[in-house]
């Protein structure tokens, strides 16, 4: 059973990777910007690629050599979404954003500043591009009490040269930053299992030292690599930063299996990937050393979520030098978190001030189960926020199954070969049907419009078919026929052929005219799906359980 539970972990941390590969294309391909004029209108227009945004408070006109220009005014396509990279509410244009000035001068020139991020996390810097009001790119010229004109993204940080006392400042804060995320609650049951593990069960100080070492190796290096993956992203021109990987809906789906797991672990439900987090009594000296240095690795997943006072200053400092002093930076913040192991490992007496161990220490680590529940579930809201209330329902069905797959019934082997072969193929099953579950990919429903009387009779006097999709979030049939049988390719090619018109009546909270829609084909709820065909003014009444063929032979006129 641990060997399966080690195989799934990493099998998750494997789909994690790869549903989180994305390419990223440089700024100006995923935003081009066209400027003309009409008289005295000026037109910003930018064509957005695919898969990305702007944000509209991000957007900015500054003008120069006597040019003025109203306020902008946008076209009318914004949406109002929940933004984590901002934690508030932010207006974002997909696709297009129009830009309208009324300008008072016939000469001049103007700066246009604006900043967008992709759907799949990362965020471009603000960029700024400077125009003529003919529309040409402007060139400003140099003047003789210039320096030499040097381009925005040219220079880079190691042209700079290294003030020594400010960094080492920026290592003092590092490694302050690093020891106090010690103390975060997702960082402080590994620590202080591992702590106790060191402290209690080394037969001697020089394996203390040793276990403490190879786990300070794990932090350390993973601290090292996170730096390496933030200085190849900026490099390519994206601008990232700590924490940017809880923008990837895939990763931090696997963080919240990662808790679960662990809070299963520590609240004794079952036994498992001790080898793993390097937290079993009976490893050998070389297994051991390994657990150790796996579970500093552990360490440094799990503090991924956590951002310690002192750390923001020293992160800026790091990515703002050459990657040498970055690397030692973060070099330097993986041993501030070793450090409380390393201290217990080498010196000893630290040891003495540990309570003894007892039975309390059984219910000291099913306590530490409860703050990695705590992680989960926070880690589970940041989900909702990053990829819709449909996440919720696809994690906790795959934590459920997960919860089921080393249940001690199916984890303690059978009376006959025959019943052990039957337990750990349940156990396959349930594992696969959770990673599936979890990390199964939706794509934003861009092919929807809110429901609207206007809209639907507006498509149905131009004899085009509209199908009705009446539903709520809190309605778990109208989900899984939104999974099942209203989304992937096939539906959106369907819905291409045959020109249909999709409308989504979102009844999550009251409406009165979904409610009277409701009563108007004498229902009491959701879901409710209507179908009008072409030319048609009455809806036909839909199934409330939907399946993609259902669908096709609706769209073709087989119903």
């Amino acid at each position: 059973m641990k060997q399966l539970c080690g195989l799934f972990l990493f099998a998750l941390a494997l789909c994690s990777f790869v549903a989180a590969e994305e390419e990223f294309v440089p700024v100006d391909q995923a935003f081009q910007v066209n400027v003309s004029r009409n008289g005295a209108e000026l037109y910003v227009d930018f064509e957005i690629r695919d898969g990305y945004y702007l944000y509209r408070d991000k957007y900015k006109l500054t003008a120069f050599d006597g040019l003025k220009a109203t306020e902008p005014k946008f076209s009318l396509n914004e949406i109002i979404t929940f933004d984590p990279n901002f934690n508030e509410d932010l207006a974002v244009f997909y696709g297009y954003m129009e830009v309208t000035h009324q300008v008072t001068a016939e000469s001049g020139y103007f700066e246009v500043t604006y900043q967008g991020c992709a759907d799949a996390g990362l965020c471009y810097a603000p960029q700024k591009r400077l125009f003529g009001l003919d529309g040409m790119p402007y060139n400003k010229p140099a003047t003789a009490a210039a320096g030499p004109v040097v381009n925005v993204g040219q220079a880079g940080p190691a042209d700079q040269p290294l003030n020594y006392a400010t960094a080492l400042t920026a290592a003092a804060f590092a490694l302050l930053g690093g020891f106090i995320l010690n103390l975060m609650p997702c960082v402080f049951p590994v620590l202080s299992i591992k702590a106790f593990s060191i402290a209690r069960h080394s037969h001697s100080a020089a394996e203390s030292r040793s276990n403490a070492l190879a786990y300070s190796a794990g932090v350390i290096l993973s601290f090292v690599l996170v730096a390496l993956m933030l200085l190849v992203i900026r490099g390519f021109g994206d601008w990232v930063g700590w924490g940017f990987q809880l923008q990837s809906p895939a990763f931090v789906s696997f963080l919240v299996v990662l808790f679960f797991l662990m809070a299963l672990t520590m609240s004794g439900y079952v036994t498992v990937s001790s080898r793993w987090m390097g937290l079993g009594d009976s490893l050998s000296s070389k297994a051991g050393l390994t657990g150790s240095f796996f579970t500093g690795v552990l360490a440094t997943v799990v503090a991924t979520p956590c951002t310690a006072p002192f750390m923001g200053t020293a992160i800026g400092f790091a990515l703002a030098q050459s990657p040498l002093i970055g690397l030692l930076i973060f070099a330097f913040m993986g041993l501030g978190l070793s450090l409380p192991v390393l201290a217990i490992g080498f010196l000893p007496r630290l040891a003495g001030y540990l309570p003894k161990p007892g039975k309390w220490m059984h219910s000291f680590q099913q306590f530490l189960a409860f703050p990695l529940f705590l992680t989960s579930l926070w880690l589970l809201w940041l989900l909702v926020q990053l990829d819709g209330s449909l996440a919720l329902l696809k994690v906790g069905t795959g934590l459920v199954l997960i919860a089921m797959a080393v249940w001690p019934v199916l984890s303690s082997a059978g009376r006959t070969a025959q019943g052990t072969l039957a337990k750990r193929g349940a156990q396959l099953l349930l594992v696969v049907a959770a990673a599936w579950s979890i990390f199964s990919t939706t794509k934003p429903d861009q092919l929807w419009v809110d429901y609207s009387e206007e809209i639907v009779s507006e498509a149905l006097n131009k004899d085009r078919p509209v199908f009705i999709d009446v539903t709520a979030d809190w309605c778990i049939t109208c989900k899984v026929n939104e999974k099942i049988a209203l989304s992937g390719s096939r539906f959106e090619t369907l819905v291409a052929e045959h020109n249909v018109l999709l409308v989504r009546a979102d009844w999550t909270e009251p409406s009165a005219s979904i409610d009277q829609l409701i009563a108007q084909y004498n229902r009491q709820g959701v879901p409710l799906y209507l179908y009008y065909p072409a030319g048609q003014q009455q809806a036909d009444i839909l199934p409330q359980l939907l399946t993609l063929g259902l669908i096709e032979e609706v769209f073709t006129g087989g119903s």
